[in-house]
């Protein structure tokens, strides 16, 4: 049996985990110090001290552990995982944050109540129930149970949050939650991605229960509607659901938007509305914004020349646009019509004309919008034009690919920190973890040693690789 180790999460949860860098959980919790899912940061916002959430599919706990961290003791999350391994050491993190309000059931939930087989994979995030033939791999029987029988058991109400990760079982896991679904209104996480698959008719298995669905804008932490004709991003996992009363009160406290304006006559209206509550264009324009960050204080003198000749004035507009949606003093209404009209703005620019370092400004406001893979593809041509010229042409306003190099000092070396700003942004978000994509990575991270920004997270990358590959002279540092 693998030993196991005590990691400890960006918000102070710690999670018990089998030592090996083999293993996916381990390996992400020591690169990233945290789970790479959006999901789990916004639901640290979202949710408060004293409410009740269920976790289905909680294997380690890195979710259940978090969520029992932020609603506090006098809250209390259920967590069901029914592999016994994997069960014991979530029961060990538990212990080891000495969270008493949190309920840990070995069992699985389905349709119905009985046994099952479970498979079991290298990988405990993977493990499933076997439907017909009995498995001839790995496997054991668990028990299982129903939503509906579970609310009898444990007698939930005014449950604020559902996880649901269950590795293809969640069409069954409804049925056997029917009542509970009618008669609760959480917010409900699910899982919407298995392996290449889109399991899209979840969204009407939901919807035929009353609930809507959303997907988070990772740049806003805000929920906006998400349908079957909604083009998905390669990267989305998650979607969440939820009743028109859940989805008010969201609303109301500022988490969630009903219907998004896509008319550009409305989106238009609101945008100008946005910017008459905040003053001047000028107020949100490079120079009131950049130039308060180290790059752009240097910069501020070649941006003016540029701009003077009158050849940036889309940019210009972009950059009001995402700094508009950076204002928290808007509604999220505006913000999000001010962030998908700078997303739709840079896009359309870097596809007629990719000069100077649009691609940098679209990367970063195409994240933020919940465009990864549009993102990813932006750098990648961004750093291979960079390869090739040897050379940035930086006479023009832009955004940096992520906010870590916001307030990196570029020094003499511009070349190498644009470039090293670039690759690290891609290193981060053409992948989930460096554990997918090990060779790739190297690549990456070398570079970025090499260019000299090298940050804590691309460092332990970096050595979390070479241990991985078997050199025994390396050490994880903080």
């Amino acid at each position: 049996m693998i030993p196991s180790v005590t990691l400890t999460m960006v918000d102070g949860v710690r999670v018990v985990v089998p030592d090996s860098l083999d293993l996916i959980t381990p390996y992400v919790l020591r690169e990233q110090q945290d789970w790479f899912e959006d999901e789990i940061k916004f639901l640290r916002h979202l949710l408060q001290p004293g409410q009740k959430v269920i976790d289905i599919g909680a294997n380690y706990g890195v979710y259940a552990l978090s969520m029992a961290r932020t609603v506090g003791p006098t809250g209390h999350v259920w967590a069901f995982e029914p592999a016994t391994s994997t069960a014991k050491l979530l029961a060990a993190g538990i212990a080891a944050n000495d969270f008493s309000h949190v309920t840990l059931a070995q069992s699985a939930l389905s349709g119905e109540k009985g046994v099952a087989q479970l498979s079991m994979r290298q990988h405990s995030e993977l493990n499933a129930l076997v439907r017909g033939a009995p498995s001839t791999g790995a496997h054991e029987t668990v028990p299982v149970v129903t939503m509906d029988d579970c609310m009898e058991t444990y007698g939930w109400q005014d449950i604020e949050l559902v996880k649901i990760d269950a590795e293809g079982e969640e069409a069954n896991i409804l049925k056997g939650g029917t009542r509970f679904f009618a008669e609760q209104s959480p917010l409900v996480l699910y899982e919407i991605r298995a392996g290449q698959e889109l399991h899209l008719e979840l969204l009407q298995a939901f919807h035929s229960l009353g609930y809507n669905s959303y997907r988070l804008v990772p740049g806003l932490n805000l929920l906006v509607s998400f349908t079957a004709e909604s083009p998905p991003d390669d990267f989305l996992l998650n979607l969440f659901c939820c009743k028109p009363d859940r989805a008010a009160r969201l609303a109301e406290l500022g988490w969630l938007l009903e219907s998004p304006t896509h008319t550009l006559g409305a989106r238009e209206e609101q945008i100008n509305r946005a910017r008459g509550k905040t003053g001047s264009h000028d107020s949100h324009g490079w120079r009131n914004v950049l130039t308060k960050m180290p790059y752009g204080s240097s910069l501020a003198g070649l941006w003016e020349q540029t701009v003077a000749a009158g050849q940036s004035g889309q940019v210009e507009d972009a950059l009001v646009l995402h700094s508009l949606s950076r204002d928290a003093s808007l509604t999220p209404r505006e913000r999000f019509s001010a962030l998908e009209a700078s997303y739709g703005k840079l896009r359309a620019l870097c596809e007629s004309d990719a000069s100077h370092l649009r691609l940098s400004s679209l990367s970063r406001v195409a994240w933020e919008y919940g465009a990864r893979k549009i993102a990813a593809e932006a750098l990648a041509q961004l750093c291979n034009r960079f390869i090739q010229v040897k050379s940035a042409d930086l006479s023009e306003p832009f955004l940096l690919p992520g906010e870590r190099f916001d307030s990196v000092p570029p020094g003499e070396a511009f070349g190498n920190w644009i470039l090293s700003a670039a690759v690290e942004e891609f290193e981060r978000i053409s992948a989930y973890s460096s554990f997918y994509s090990p060779g790739l990575s190297r690549l990456h991270l070398e570079s970025i040693r090499d260019l000299g920004f090298f940050g804590p997270e691309m460092r332990r990358r970096l050595e979390l690789l070479e241990l991985r590959s078997g050199r025994s002279d390396v050490s994880i540092k903080a």
